[in-house]
């Protein structure tokens, strides 16, 4: 696996509300798996694949896209993930952040942020989905391209192609 990673999403694949390219993404926090806290302003300084899920089921999906990145981008390109879930109020946010990192390789804990309230899926406009939503930020932290797409789709090529320029 490339790095770690995440997604958030919207109701139909291809289509969600995150800012058009050229915009950066609003702002938001999150913490790592090892409880440090992080905030969207982080995601400036390289291009960075940014890969976020909305559903607990979704992880294979992100793993996917890290594992494809490792033969379509270079190690310049940072891997990011974001974990935004809306679960349930008697799931513990370290109930939830040990179960992630059952699923996440310790190398890439600190690059997998995790939001069990869906707090970060509201402030970037997404709805809930098994599909993960990826983006292509620049070294500005400006989206250069997104999908809600599977990493075996025709629109993953507009990732891709965002980050190899």
């Amino acid at each position: 696996m490339g790095t770690a990673l995440a997604a958030v999403l919207l109701t139909s694949p291809g289509a969600f509300a995150l800012p058009p390219k050229g915009q950066p993404l609003p702002e938001f926090s999150a913490h790592d798996l090892t409880s440090g806290q992080h905030a969207s302003d982080e995601l400036k300084g390289r291009p960075t694949l940014l890969v976020i899920i909305t559903d607990k089921d979704a992880g294979d999906g992100m793993r996917q896209w890290f594992d494809a990145a490792d033969q379509h981008v270079t190690d310049s390109v940072h891997r990011q993930s974001l974990i935004t879930l809306k679960l349930p109020f008697f799931v513990s946010e370290g109930a939830a952040r040990g179960k992630a990192k059952d699923q996440v390789p310790q190398d890439f804990w600190k690059d997998t942020w995790l939001d069990k309230n869906g707090g970060m899926a509201k402030a970037l406009g997404l709805a809930s989905s098994g599909t993960p939503y990826v983006l292509a930020l620049d070294a500005q932290g400006r989206v250069v391209a997104s999908v809600h797409a599977t990493v075996d789709s025709p629109e993953a090529r507009a990732i891709w192609s965002a980050l190899s320029r």
